[in-house]
């Protein structure tokens, strides 16, 4: 069997930094990173208040979506198109437009769509409204009524949780009946999803690949964070500093288009890189932080220089996941310091975008793809003091070098390491 190539020939990245690859990349540039601070209010009080990157002037309405999908969509739902699902829809469009392709007659498309928890956080709501009301009830109340009063009145979302039904909308909207696929490797997802899309595209499956990511993060999954204690107080993830504490969640969702490189050339695509090829390791020691001291990321990195036939002085910059939480950030510098020279540039996009979850890799690798265009590295943000036992040629101004390999790496939680390499196509 011939090798084939893989090459990505559409970005549509909707982020804080701004909508569509020309005003996200410009955001990038000028340090617009939308942060705001949030007041979640139940009736007249406050449940909590904490800092998101906030996406700016959104409008469903304004990319061109087919408005009878749309109202498929919200007749089945018997709801308004949650944002997050939004996002997504939007980003697909974007990267297609972006891509040149004419998914209305175009057969030959697959996709995988990544996110955490959709509609998890619709049903929490919902349920836990009308167990208040239930409250107020008759006292007498028996635990089958009570049961079956919030089943019934929950089971639509309940059903909408489903991860099946986000794919089938999207796939439904854009018009793709080839390979499909729904990941969650929590935030390593988008560099699961590269992989596979490109394997699907390798073994004839199909000729283009879809991979979008997205979130809407709220008030449930800010909780759980600063219930880990690894929510950054004031608003700025500070990773790999003395004082970092975790994460900044961040809204939006990015899409790329991935090609057979054949198949792209023919259409006269243009093509921001090639997918050379990814590593994967599952650690599997614990949820919340990685096992220091191990070498799952190192082999990842590893695998992912192998499988792209690099080795690591061929490597001109390293995007690290940067989470901001000093032993993650510890754990990734660590096998950076160990595999690659001690002056490749590394630098993390996160403070940027803020951490979109399941589809901040797709976020940072569209930004990295632009970067890589550009022959410019963003300088990392809000780290004032870098923790003294890492020692890896962090980037802290932004600095303008030649760019011709380049790495997207990603600890997640529950262990999903990934690494993905790219190469600029000259």
């Amino acid at each position: 069997m011939t090798h084939k190539r893989v090459v990505i020939t559409g970005i549509g990245p909707i982020a804080s930094t701004g909508i569509g690859k020309d005003k996200f990349w410009k955001g990038f540039l000028h340090k617009e990173t939308g942060l705001e601070l949030v007041k979640e209010h139940i009736d007249k009080e406050i449940w909590d208040e904490f800092y998101v990157h906030k996406v700016k002037d959104f409008n469903i309405k304004e990319f061109g979506i087919d408005e009878d999908a749309l109202g498929f969509i919200e007749d089945w739902k018997e709801s308004p198109l949650d944002l997050d699902l939004q996002y997504l829809l939007a980003a697909v469009k974007l990267s297609l437009d972006d891509a040149h392709v004419d998914y209305v007659h175009e057969k030959d498309m697959g996709i995988i769509v990544t996110n955490e928890s959709p509609g998890a956080e619709n049903l929490f709501y919902k349920m836990l409204e009308e167990a208040f009301k239930n409250s107020h009830k008759k006292k007498n109340l028996t635990k089958k009524e009570f049961f079956s009063d919030i089943y019934y009145k929950t089971a639509k979302l309940g059903h909408e949780a489903q991860t099946f039904t986000l794919l089938f909308y999207i796939a439904k909207t854009f018009n793709i009946h080839k390979y499909s696929l729904f990941i969650n490797n929590a935030c390593a997802s988008g560099l699961y999803a590269i992989e596979t899309a490109s394997d699907m595209i390798r073994l004839n499956k199909t000729p283009i690949m879809i991979v979008v990511g997205g979130d809407h993060p709220n008030i449930f999954k800010h909780l759980w964070f600063k219930m880990l204690g690894m929510y950054e107080n004031d608003g700025k993830m500070k990773p790999f500093s003395t004082n970092g504490q975790g994460l900044v969640m961040g809204e939006g969702a990015a899409a790329l288009v991935l090609e057979e490189y054949e198949h792209a050339k023919k259409r006269g695509a243009t093509i921001y890189a090639e997918y050379l090829g990814g590593g994967f390791r599952l650690e599997g020691w614990q949820i919340t932080r990685p096992k220091i001291g191990g070498d799952s990321y190192h082999e990842t990195i590893r695998g992912a220089l192998a499988n792209s036939g690099l080795k690591p002085q061929d490597i001109d910059l390293v995007c690290l996941h940067g989470f901001g939480a000093p032993a993650g950030d510890y754990y990734e510098a660590k096998a950076v310091e160990d595999i690659f020279a001690r002056n490749t540039p590394v630098t993390t996009l996160k403070p940027y975008t803020g951490h979109n979850l399941g589809g901040s890799t797709l976020i940072e690798t569209s930004a990295l793809l632009l970067a890589l265009g550009a022959n410019y590295i963003p300088a990392i943000l809000n780290t004032k003091v870098i923790n003294p036992k890492i020692n890896i040629n962090l980037v802290m101004k932004d600095k303008s070098l030649e760019l011709n390999n380049v790495i997207k790496t990603c600890s997640a939680f529950a262990g999903y390491n990934a690494a993905g390499v790219f190469k600029k196509i000259q």
